[in-house]
């Protein structure tokens, strides 16, 4: 999104989970997006787990504004940070039910909610009890890429190694409610600190594969280029700015030669300098949020991206 664009109002496990039961209410261990918008307005990390961190600054925030400090965000906190009125909570809590509903070590539990945190373990849970001796660790690996081929060709699928709604639907029984799932090949960092946050980007980004372009959009519903690059690292921490050409400004220059998963890249498309922003994720590809097919892989070396190629930046250090 370039700066032309700059209009007012736009701004460019297996652990089981149950539906939250809180209402009208968000509680300490929900999770979610809806965690990350507080957690955004609050100005803190938005990893989207309403931890004691969150605690600490819904605290904090209640106590700067005169408001009961109990750390849970209910109506009126919620709209002295939001500025809203507080909708239905449709987060996850990693908890178990019982027969009765209740918060329990009970033997009975819901089925796990199906979201970008839990999606790897849901197939890799349902692929287990189809037989596929494979592990369930929440990585989209190479052994976990083959069961699903394999699964794909005794359905008749095309093989192509991809979870999509078909897929997913006849692996669980149910509605594939995140973007496809695919493995990510590319080496991994010896700095596993380093390289986690790296894989946490690209998982993050995998999971809104699909999702249409949408001019100013900056959540699951729909994106522009640097919403959805800021929507993503926004999840993992990092605050990026809201346009392209001011997400080019930070970070440190890296060479194409260079670079690694996790990297943003950034083109001209329809006007003069940075206008586009993607995150590169290995094997010259990139993912972004284009007019054409909404979120979308391509490859930085097609004959429409190379030549607009303007270069890239790091941000994960």
């Amino acid at each position: 999104m370039g700066t032309w664009q700059r209009v007012a109002g736009v701004t460019c496990i297996i652990m089981l989970t149950v539906t939250s039961y809180s209402g009208a209410t968000f509680h300490p261990g929900d999770r979610g997006t809806q965690i990350v918008a507080i957690q955004q307005a609050l100005g803190i990390a938005a990893d989207g787990d309403y931890g004691t961190g969150t605690v600490q600054a819904v605290k904090n925030f209640q106590s700067s504004h005169g408001l009961d400090v109990d750390g849970i965000v209910g109506a009126q906190t919620y709209k002295a940070i939001m500025g809203s009125d507080i909708p239905v909570n449709n987060t996850s809590r990693f908890v178990q039910k019982n027969f009765n509903g209740s918060a329990d070590a009970g033997t009975v539990s819901a089925a796990p909610v199906i979201n970008s945190d839990t999606v790897i373990t849901i197939i890799q849970q349902a692929l287990v009890n189809k037989g596929y001796n494979i592990p369930v660790d929440g990585d989209f690996g190479s052994v976990t890429e083959q069961a699903v081929r394999q699964f794909q060709a005794s359905q008749g699928f095309d093989a192509d190694g991809i979870v999509g709604p078909t897929t997913f639907r006849a692996l669980t029984g149910r509605e594939l409610t995140t973007g496809s799932v695919r493995r990510y090949s590319y080496s991994r960092s010896p700095d596993r600190a380093y390289s986690s946050m790296r894989d946490r980007v690209l998982g993050i980004a995998n999971q809104y594969l699909g999702v249409p372009y949408v001019f100013g959009g900056n959540t699951p519903s729909g994106f522009d280029c640097s919403g959805f690059t800021r929507y993503v690292y926004s999840a993992v921490g990092i605050d990026l700015p809201r346009m392209a050409d001011d997400q080019y400004a930070i970070g440190s220059y890296v060479s194409s030669s260079m670079l690694q998963p996790g990297d943003l890249v950034f083109f001209t498309t329809y006007a003069p300098g940075v206008s586009h922003s993607g995150i590169y994720i290995g094997n010259d590809q990139f993912i972004s949020a284009t007019t054409s097919g909404g979120v979308a892989i391509a490859n930085l070396h097609s004959s429409y991206w190379e030549s607009r190629y303007i270069g890239a930046k790091r941000v994960i250090s």
